[in-house]
């Protein structure tokens, strides 16, 4: 596998992936905390604004020289709400909505725009992973901030509507085709619509949501011994249904020998120390001894693409 990266406020890498000799080689991009694309939020669609000129440019001009338009890896924060209060979301939208709606509204415009904006410069495949900044936080998720923290739900939705949706809560959604016979996202969980899998020819990707409200969000949760939490009452990992929803994916993916390669993208780094620069410098608990990571190790996954640092 060959490796090419570049910058635009973050980094990119450009991948190409070996494949047998009787297959065609492709390439696809990879891109994390850009912070870019709020705008849109206030904006949707509108390609005379200088987020949409700019980005489009730098995208042609990536896709023209490095290729890699099969499919573009975005794990989180692609935009960024961690310094606007419910408040100026309301007013910048007009100021008639509920806080509640005027996110959810806000991330739905932002989303949609930023999936049209990569189309339009010829990325057709985008799959993206939630970050901390999508769903509205910079510093953590304090119960401090209780107004934050209830809307992290109409975040959520909107993320989740926005980039799998086409901007419609009940349209279809994007990834629905079983990987190997696996279901491609956890039904039934917090993470249905915000974690999935999917299949480009040999090469499987598990896009996974780690923000987990801890109990019912009323309580900052930090375990000091095992070095857990401490980002209010939203910790960062894969557990129960979620966990084994990634592990069934993960095990019929291998078991299926047409799949070379699995990827797996998330937010959070497992492993530290992570370079940290205008990032809340969140991380996985239980680092290289979580369940999350013994899982990837047991597969053989071939890459875990994270953000957060830049």
């Amino acid at each position: 596998m060959k490796f090419l990266m570049w910058c635009w406020t973050t980094l990119f890498a450009g991948l190409s992936v070996a494949v047998s000799a009787d297959e065609e080689p492709f390439s696809f991009v990879v891109m994390s905390d850009i912070h870019a694309f709020t705008p849109l939020s206030f904006k949707p669609f509108d390609n005379s604004a200088t987020v949409w000129i700019e980005g489009e440019r730098i995208l042609k001009n990536i896709k023209n020289n490095y290729g890699g338009g099969e499919f573009v890896v975005m794990p989180g924060d692609s935009s960024s709400y961690g310094g606007f209060s419910n408040a100026k979301i309301a007013s910048k939208l007009g100021g008639n909505l509920p806080h509640y709606d005027a996110i959810y509204q806000a991330g739905v415009n932002c989303h949609s725009s930023t999936k049209a904006l990569f189309n339009s410069a010829g990325f057709d495949a985008l799959l993206p992973t939630v970050g901390d900044h999508e769903l509205g936080g910079n510093e953590g998720f304090g119960v401090a901030k209780t107004q934050k923290l209830s809307t992290v739900p109409a975040y959520r939705q909107a993320y989740v509507d926005g980039f799998f949706r086409d901007g419609q809560q009940s349209g279809p959604y994007l990834f629905n085709t079983p990987v190997a016979g696996a279901p491609a996202r956890p039904v039934g969980t917090v993470f249905e619509g915000s974690s999935f899998a999917y299949r480009f020819r040999n090469v499987v990707i598990i896009s996974v949501d780690a923000f987990r409200l801890v109990g019912d969000g009323d309580a900052n949760y930090f375990d000091r011994e095992q070095g857990f939490g401490g980002e209010g009452a939203i910790t960062c990992d894969v557990s129960g249904n979620h966990l084994a929803w990634f592990e069934n994916v993960l095990k019929s993916a291998r078991l299926d020998s047409t799949i070379k390669h699995i990827f797996v993208e998330a937010h959070m780094p497992v492993i530290q120390p992570v370079r940290k620069v205008n990032c809340s410098g969140q991380f996985m608990d239980g680092a290289d001894k979580s369940e999350f990571w013994k899982l990837m190790n047991q597969y053989r996954v071939d890459i875990y693409f994270a953000g957060e640092g830049e």
